[in-house]
């Protein structure tokens, strides 16, 4: 069974269209603003979709890491999502490690980008496997792109790809607006899939540039068997 992530789909009105046992992802803010969620928030989500699985990011340029623990400790997501430092950063990078073992929830890093004329994450799988070691249980990759004809990888990238996702649990993003089933899709060792649902009322700059409409989005997870 695939792992479904989708961000953006922290709202009832989404939720109850999707697959049971999907993955939610969900920004933290105190004040519920549109795409994020507070306490009062996901407390309601939690109760009514309790089969689904909820991973909580925060905006850590406005949260300290003793915060972050603090509201970990107090919500108790099924999961932490957080975004690692570079890893060439050493310094940087280890101390961010040290601070995951402060953590007790799994985590999910991520994400990180695999580009036709930039494959430099599969290089080194230490990293991954570090991380794994501090409890990361899922990486999120988005693939530039695997479907789109215009930033197509090789099909020997395609293959490193591929078995660098048998090592490292991944689920994937790419350009499924192009795709019309979501089965479809030519990777072979990820996890699941990783979609953002756009949320009304925010704005268009802090979207990715693969995020699709709610439809769209629940139209594509229809092709799947999940």
């Amino acid at each position: 069974m695939s792992i479904i992530k989708v961000d953006g789909a922290a709202r009832d009105d989404l939720l109850k269209l999707l697959p049971t046992g999907v993955w939610v992802g969900c920004r933290y803010h105190p004040d519920g603003l549109p795409g994020t969620v507070n306490e009062e928030i996901l407390q309601r989500l939690r109760s009514s979709h309790p089969e689904a699985r909820f991973a909580l990011s925060f905006d850590t340029a406005n949260s300290s890491h003793s915060e972050i623990v603090r509201k970990l400790e107090e919500l108790q997501p099924d999961y932490y999502e957080y975004q690692p430092p570079d890893p060439l950063k050493k310094a940087e990078f280890q101390e961010a490690m040290r601070r995951l073992d402060d953590i007790g929830l799994p985590k999910i890093a991520g994400p990180f980008w695999i580009m036709k004329d930039d494959i430099s994450t599969l290089r080194d799988r230490e990293p991954f496997r570090e991380m794994m070691r501090r409890g990361t249980t899922l990486f999120q990759f988005i693939i530039e792109s695997a479907i789109d004809p215009g930033f197509k990888l090789s099909a020997v990238q395609q293959r490193r790809l591929d078995e660098f996702l048998e090592e490292i649990p991944g689920v994937v993003n790419d350009s499924f607006s192009r795709l019309v089933r979501l089965d479809r899709y030519p990777l072979h060792h990820h996890q699941g899939y990783l979609l953002e649902a756009i949320v009304p009322g925010t704005d268009q700059a802090a979207r990715g540039e693969n995020a699709l409409s709610s439809g769209r989005v629940v139209r594509l997870l229809r092709t799947l068997d999940v």
